[in-house]
Parts: C-alpha cells; sequence; structure tokens
C-alpha cells in the first residue's frame, strides 16, 4: 500500500503525462483538477523535482512537467521518495527479529516487499493510463483511502 504522499505523487505524474505538448501546469492548476491540497501536492512536487522525475519552470507561465517520456518514468520513479519499506522491529510472531536468523514471517516479509518493488520498478506510468482518459479524469482514477 502506498503512503498518502505517494498516491499524491503518482496522480500528479500521471496527470502531468497526460497533458498534451510540453508546457508546465502550475501546482495550484494541478490541485484543483486532482482535487488535492495545494500546499501538500506543492511540497510532493518540489520533492518530485529534487529526485529528477518532474521539472519545474519558474515564472507567470510555469509550473511542472515530466523530465522524461512517460513510457520512460516507472511507478517506482514517482513513489520510491516517498515510500519507505522497512522491516518490523518487532517480530509479526512476537519478540524481536534477528536478521542473522530470521523467523518465517521476516522471510515471507522480504519476498513481499521484493515483489513489490519489482512490479513497481516493471510498470511505466503510460502503461497506467487508459486511452480516451482526460487530464481531469486522472484523480477519479486513484482514490486516497480516508
Amino acid at each position: 500500500m502506498l503512503s498518502r504522499s505517494g498516491l499524491y505523487a503518482l496522480q500528479a505524474a500521471l496527470h502531468l503525462a497526460r497533458q498534451p505538448g510540453d508546457e508546465p501546469v502550475s501546482a495550484a492548476r494541478m490541485a484543483e483538477a486532482l482535487e488535492l491540497p495545494p500546499g501538500y501536492l506543492a511540497k510532493v512536487l518540489r520533492r518530485l523535482g529534487s529526485e529528477g522525475v518532474l521539472e519545474a519552470t519558474r515564472g507567470a507561465r510555469g509550473g511542472y512537467r515530466l523530465t522524461r517520456g512517460s513510457d520512460e518514468v516507472t511507478v517506482a520513479d514517482v513513489v520510491r521518495a516517498f515510500e519507505e519499506v522497512t522491516l518490523p522491529k518487532v517480530c509479526l510472531l512476537g519478540g524481536c527479529c534477528d536478521p542473522a536468523d530470521p523467523c518465517t514471517a521476516h522471510l515471507r516479509r522480504l519476498e513481499w516487499n521484493a515483489a513489490r518493488d519489482g512490479i513497481l520498478a516493471a510498470t511505466t506510468l503510460a502503461e497506467l493510463l487508459p486511452s480516451g482518459v482526460g487530464a481531469t479524469d486522472v484523480g477519479r482514477l486513484l482514490t486516497i483511502p480516508t
């Protein structure tokens, strides 16, 4: 499961992937279209910029755009900065888990994380975009649990 920040990042990246041409989209316009909190989204967008997923253009006609094509940007590229996959400090079976002598739950958790990471790395933004869906519809495709 992705964090709220990870989901917002993915929504924003998909929104940008659906934009015609190479014109930047302002954070305010994106927040309105995706119905996301503007301040929170602005922080997510800045982080995506520092990670090299987005580039920002300043000024009245400024905004954000993807640094690469949607067929080159993976979901992992987008959410990596927001998702920290760690093993629990307390064993799921009780007590402490020792990585040197892992329990079965510890081993399965490692497998789950590897499978998840593989799927996210193998999925591009382009693969998530249904044909015929406009940029304003992307927010409705990814719902945020409350």
